[in-house]
């Protein structure tokens, strides 16, 4: 069965919305650790903001490769550290004008503060877990080739 890679990446888009929590895998060192975060989606981007004392931060720092999780939605991706949240550059403004929207708590509380920075997740990889007739299938995405294939787990 063929797949449409722009038809399914808007599929997993829709499905996990423009603002939820997820888990935020991370590591180094062998250390690995998972939180949830509260994330926006900007031009197929997933951001967070964190602060700079704390360990996921610290983590992406030294191995920017993490994993996150939202339902049935696995995703493999690049975090990169984009700016300080109350920087008055053009384009962390606009995305912390659309964390306010979703995350207004979150926002008035921690967004000033000199510490919290805004880290963006560039997916490479994502995997979707469905059924199909009671049976179990993965799809898979790769985004830097757009494909897809789908995979029956039994």
């Amino acid at each position: 069965m063929e797949f449409d890679y722009s038809e399914e990446i808007e599929k997993i888009y829709e499905h996990i919305g423009k603002s939820k929590t997820m888990a935020l895998a991370t590591s180094c060192q062998n250390h690995p650790t998972v939180r949830l975060v509260s994330y926006i989606i900007n031009d197929k981007k997933i951001l967070f903001q964190t602060g700079n004392d704390l360990m996921k931060y610290k983590q992406i720092c030294e191995n920017n490769e993490v994993g996150l999780c939202v339902d049935n939605i696995q995703i493999e991706g690049i975090a990169n550290i984009i700016g300080k949240t109350n920087d008055k550059q053009k384009h962390i403004t606009e995305i912390m004008e659309i964390y306010k929207k979703y995350h207004l708590n979150s926002y008035k509380t921690y967004s000033n503060i000199d510490k919290e920075v805004l880290i963006e997740i560039i997916p490479v990889k994502i995997i979707k877990w469905d059924y199909e007739n009671g049976k179990p299938y993965r799809i898979f995405i790769s985004i830097n080739d757009k494909t897809v294939k789908k995979e029956m787990y039994l």
